[in-house]
């Protein structure tokens, strides 16, 4: 979707953040390798901001929540933050409110006090960044509007082993306990009927440099073959690891957990209800050979 026509026509107009390189959004359903990924990438010289928590920015992170809280979305509700993105009166509230958030002092909370010091805003930032945030699946189309040459890493993962890990995620006392907590989520059902909106949602998008500024990763090949996809990656990012790097990341990653449900009877069962699906088919979980340890799509 072109981000034009929201601004063509209204009073307002909302000046882009004019950075020396485009940020790198790192995207994809909760639970399906965002965190692992975002780390090996800050780890190979991506850098995806200061005061982290759960490799996540927490200034942008704070960003994508008031963004929820403007839409009237939720992480495991984002359907109304994909209306909003095209609902003028929205984008009229939100972008200059995003704007200068980004222009604040506040953005020292993602360079760091010693990169703040130095370069004082994004617009000087003169290597490989990004954020990583599963949010960032919906509020992209929000995003884009202030960094109109923004670059995508979708990561995703096998629909029955997301909606297991979530689901024991959300039965845990601590996240029972948080703001966060997702009665939805809670049966296997729920959390895969929320993998397919964030697949179906992140498939969607084109970047407004076309194809090319969007790369879509698959979990269980990067776990099982990380050399390839890692490459792929320090090229889409930009990036110049050094080899003791590079092989110390590649020691890190561990293939067997790819596919961690054929261990539970319980999964293997819920993997035969739902493994016609129309997204497990169309990436490659439809008909899975495990009878391997490292198992592959076939």
């Amino acid at each position: 979707m072109s981000t034009q026509w929201a601004l063509s026509g209204e009073k307002w107009r909302v000046e882009p953040v004019r950075t020396a390189r485009p940020p790198i959004l790192i995207l994809g359903m909760h639970r399906s390798g965002t965190s692992l990924l975002t780390g090996v990438l800050c780890r190979l010289g991506l850098i995806t901001g200061w005061s982290l928590n759960n490799e996540e920015s927490v200034f942008f992170h704070r960003l994508n929540l008031e963004i929820e809280r403007a839409t009237g979305g939720r992480w495991d509700d984002p359907v109304p933050i994909e209306r909003a993105a095209t609902d003028p009166d929205v984008l009229t509230y939100l972008l200059p409110r995003l704007r200068r958030e980004l222009a604040s002092v506040k953005v020292a909370f993602y360079l760091g006090a010693r990169r703040f010091w130095r370069q004082r805003s994004l617009e000087d930032l003169d290597q490989p960044w990004g954020w990583k945030d599963p949010r960032n699946t919906f509020t992209f189309d929000i995003w884009r509007h202030l960094f109109p040459r923004a670059r995508l890493i979708h990561i995703y993962r096998c629909g029955v082993d997301v909606a297991a890990s979530l689901r024991a995620r959300e039965r845990s006392r601590v996240q029972a306990l948080s703001g966060y907590a997702s009665p939805r989520c809670r049966t296997l059902h729920g959390a895969f009927s929320l993998w397919r909106e964030y697949v179906d949602k992140a498939f969607s998008l084109l970047p407004d440099g076309g194809e090319k500024d969007i790369l879509h990763v698959r979990y269980e090949d990067f776990l099982t073959s990380p050399r390839a996809v890692l490459a792929q990656l320090v090229e889409f990012c930009g990036l110049q690891p050094c080899a003791r790097v590079w092989e110390k990341v590649m020691a890190q990653v561990n293939p067997e957990r790819a596919f961690a449900f054929r261990k539970d009877p319980e999964l293997w069962a819920f993997y035969e209800e739902v493994k016609g699906d129309s997204w497990m088919v169309r990436l490659g979980y439809g008909n899975l050979d495990l009878s391997v340890k490292s198992p592959r799509a076939i």
